[in-house]
């Protein structure tokens, strides 16, 4: 089945549930039969195949032997998402999980099927557009294009970065940029300017694994904060828990969370601006996946909140253009002196050619173009999963509903092991990451998050199918 089908079929399903949710498909009702609704929509008996098996996936309708479809009674969406970690007040060290390095391995083995690390799959790349700018630097700038970049960062990236900020509602100029080696070395080159070791630093909870790897390198301590699977950050948790500690450092990714999904509202955006400056700490914006907004406007950065100059914006392209340029970069109007120091201390250069490249694509290789597109691809795929993990995985399973970006935060009942079910899926050649390597205390367990980025990926529905295999067979 092509994209088009594809999105043929989610329509078709999406106009049916909207018949439902209005009435005109009551309760108990019978639903068309497929061979009509394929004649009345000008369809194809697969395409109403396929949209009658996403509505049972979503507990809208119901097939009965020898009768046909009916609408079911609505199981609450609500009821259908993961709910919110409890927190506690409790400083920690970060220490490696067991199954952190089996995640990041599975990456570069073919042979096994990713759902564990956030990467999207090749045919997601604009390789075609990439190779002509690339082509197109090296025969103006000849051997120029392998010389250092030094800190911070070429003009032309840095001028195009702060253009794409307007975007997001930020005012910036380029030199309120600083280039970095990936999205990666911009957070560790924040926190490495903004603490020492032992400081305290808020981290949301669940958060990406990279981001507590990192604090344990620094040797720093964290608090987790909960992280609601709508709405981000609990702000009512992160108020008292820095009422009572000197925390020097909140990280928080505000758009598309990595692993929930969630993306805070404009109210708590501007509360925890607020209390960054009544609290006097800093705000490190982890928002490599902004720019994967399925429907409408792209979300603002935490930047267009700031008060007192106390974000840093963590960016970069490896979720829209190519993990492999290894482009990011910094945005603060308040730190760069600082930023500036560690960077040109821990590495003080970047990939000239690279950065040619993603300036290149901004200026003129249709990078909005590109993004649309991907951006239905994401949502199509992310959406398809979804409907295939209720279909397969055991009753009361939960799953965040992503409005952006390509990853599914899965919730089962409180006494499974995920960890169980990476090693298992592992030895089935089947990568996941389990929820402990999400949090920095012994929590999570019965959670897990999927990478929807492989939809292309002939083995993806077959894996979904076996997880939910194995997970019925731990429950048994």
């Amino acid at each position: 089945m092509n994209l088009a089908e594809k999105s043929t079929y989610r329509q078709l399903a999406d106009d049916l549930q909207e018949m439902i949710e209005k009435q005109t498909l009551r309760i108990c009702d019978r639903m068309p039969s497929l061979r009509t609704l394929a004649r009345d929509r000008g369809v194809s008996l697969t395409t109403v195949q396929s949209a009658y098996e996403v509505l049972e996936n979503r507990g809208l309708i119901e097939a009965r032997p020898r009768s046909g479809f009916f609408v079911c009674p609505r199981i609450r969406p609500e009821d259908r998402l993961p709910v919110m970690p409890a927190g506690r007040i409790k400083t920690a060290r970060v220490e490696r999980p067991d199954f952190y390095e089996e995640v990041m391995t599975a990456i570069n083995d073919p042979d096994i099927i990713p759902l564990g690390c956030a990467i999207p799959s090749d045919d997601v790349y604009p390789a075609k557009t990439l190779s002509r700018i690339s082509n197109a630097a090296l025969r103006k700038h000849g051997a120029k294009a392998y010389r250092y970049t030094i800190s911070p960062g070429r003009r032309e990236l840095r001028h195009e970065v702060a253009l794409r900020m307007l975007g997001a509602g930020v005012s910036a100029t380029e030199e309120d940029v600083i280039t970095t080696t990936g999205a990666t070395e911009a957070v560790i080159v924040a926190l490495s300017a903004l603490t020492k070791p032992g400081d305290l630093v808020a981290v949301e909870m669940p958060t990406f694994f990279g981001i507590l790897r990192i604090i344990e390198t620094l040797r720093l301590k964290v608090v987790e904060i909960p992280v609601c699977p709508i709405q981000g950050m609990n702000m009512d948790f992160l108020d008292e828990v820095s009422s009572t500690h000197d925390i020097k450092v909140c990280i928080v990714q505000p758009n598309f969370q990595n692993p929930t999904g969630s993306v805070i509202g404009k109210a708590d955006r501007v509360r925890l601006a607020s209390l960054a400056v009544e609290r006097d700490f800093a705000i490190v914006e982890d928002d490599l996946y902004g720019d994967l907004v399925y429907e409408g406007k792209r979300p603002s950065s935490m930047l267009a909140h700031d008060k007192g100059n106390r974000v840093i914006h963590c960016g970069g392209v490896s979720k829209t253009l190519s993990p492999g340029l290894r482009v990011g970069w910094l945005v603060s109007k308040g730190y760069r002196k600082e930023l500036l120091a560690v960077k040109n201390v821990a590495c003080s250069a970047t990939s000239t050619l690279s950065e040619m490249i993603v300036a290149g694509f901004f200026s003129d290789g249709g990078f909005d173009r590109h993004l649309r597109r991907i951006r239905q691809i994401y949502q199509d795929q992310s959406m398809m999963m979804r409907d295939a993990v209720f279909a397969s995985f055991p009753e009361g399973t939960k799953v965040n509903m992503p409005t952006g970006s390509f990853v599914l935060w899965v919730q089962l009942p409180r006494n499974f092991d995920s960890e169980r079910l990476a090693v298992d899926a592992l030895n089935e050649g089947i990568s996941v990451a389990p929820g402990t390597i999400f949090t920095a205390s012994d929590s999570l367990r019965n959670c897990l998050r999927l990478n929807c980025g492989f939809g292309s990926d002939e083995r993806i529905p077959g894996a979904i199918k076996r997880l939910g295999e194995l997970c019925m067979r731990q429950m048994k």
